[in-house]
């Protein structure tokens, strides 16, 4: 269960980035069923941490937010280099990729971060390397791209060379 409200007191801070959230202010609440309650974020922050999540809370809103474009695009920024898929330098040449399992190496290569589910543990990420990635993720390749570039952090010739092997 996911909200949006105006904070009642000034007293909770943001599971994002750790700061007050003041009071009056708009703010996304993602209900925790362990806890029992309310994890608060403010905007930008909650829809950078549950996107899908943030998007349903407008839409059940009722009133206004102001400057939900300029939410929304701190929140793509905030969400750069965490989302999945994303691609990142192996930082060893330890990891397998998910698809062939052939490690990925050499140190500093490319490789495409997802999640997969570990039975006991949750979903924990999973590598794959590029040429693999499409088929894998059973994605457009074209398509893949796009969300690659979008969540990742990469120079422009990275950029180049995830489009040339996607």
């Amino acid at each position: 269960m996911n909200i949006i409200e105006a904070a009642k007191s000034g007293r909770s801070s943001c599971r994002g980035c750790k700061e007050k959230i003041e009071k009056g202010e708009l703010r996304y609440g993602n209900y925790d069923e362990q806890w029992e309650s309310y994890k608060w974020f403010h905007l930008a922050c909650g829809a950078a941490h549950n996107l899908e999540g943030f998007q349903q809370a407008v839409t059940d809103y009722d009133g206004e937010i102001e400057n939900l474009d300029e939410v929304m695009k701190k929140a793509k920024e905030a969400r750069k280099g965490k989302a999945f898929p994303r691609v990142e330098e192996a930082p060893s040449a330890r990891s397998s990729c998910l698809l062939c399992e052939e490690k990925i190496a050499p140190k500093g290569t490319l490789r495409v971060v997802t999640q997969r589910e570990v039975e006991g543990f949750g979903m924990r990420p999973a590598y794959l390397h590029l040429g693999c990635a499409a088929s894998f993720l059973e994605a457009d390749s074209d398509a893949l791209v796009d969300i690659l570039l979008e969540n990742s952090i990469l120079t422009e010739d990275q950029e180049d060379e995830v489009a040339d092997a996607v």
